[in-house]
């Protein structure tokens, strides 16, 4: 019988959500799936520290979309955490307001291979990686040591940390980015995003400009 004692391990998805796709949502089930995950929490960016003049859709906007992308889905959830805070969103900052707030649960930030290796420029990366397991979902075509050993710009210990947690998974090519441009240029973005924030998009007349 497992243990009722056992910590909940429960993913954190970070980033602008600018929109949100359905890559984001693929990446989240193929980690709830491979990583045993109860549930995997989505946490949009007030202003990411890496994009501070890029973002085109307001919070409120970008919160309300994430929220009709995983409502009929019971293993997700979304959280304000970083919007209520305000300012630039660093990710230790959250971890540290997750373990304190839910101090039973395992906290698993689920990355792409695109972060792993710019951590090195992460606030308090160190600490960062004592608090949290970090796993990389690799991209399509990339294979588990596909040159990324040399990218990870980290000392060796934690570099070791990280490339020892490296997951395969369904990833398709889909970019918030071209997203944003195909709808400036009026082309279709059905089955890019899920209908409820397609239709979302159109009522609020996101992106247009």
């Amino acid at each position: 019988m497992e243990s009722l004692s056992k910590a909940k391990r429960v993913g954190i998805m970070g980033g602008s959500f600018d929109p949100v796709h359905i890559g984001h949502l693929i990446i989240a089930q193929d980690a709830a799936e491979r990583l045993e995950l109860s549930e995997v929490v989505f946490i949009p960016a007030a202003i990411p520290p890496n994009k501070k003049s890029m973002q085109r859709a307001d919070a409120e906007h970008r919160l309300n979309m994430l929220r009709l992308a995983v409502e009929s889905d019971v293993g997700f959830s979304v959280s304000d955490i970083e919007l209520e805070r305000g300012g630039l969103s660093y990710t230790i900052d959250t971890v540290r307001a997750l373990k304190k707030e839910r101090p039973d649960v395992e906290w698993v930030l689920v990355v792409g291979s695109d972060t792993l290796v710019d951590l090195h420029n992460w606030y308090k990366i160190d600490e960062l990686l004592e608090l949290c397991e970090v796993a990389t979902f690799l991209r399509p075509g990339e294979h588990e040591m596909s040159g990324l050993e040399d990218k990870v710009l980290l000392p060796q210990h934690l570099k070791g940390k990280l490339l020892d947690n490296l997951v395969d998974s369904h990833l398709v090519e889909i970019s918030s980015t071209e997203i944003r441009m195909r709808i400036a240029e009026g082309l279709a973005i059905r089955y890019l995003v899920p209908p409820e924030v397609e239709m979302y998009i159109y009522e609020h007349g996101l992106y247009r400009g």
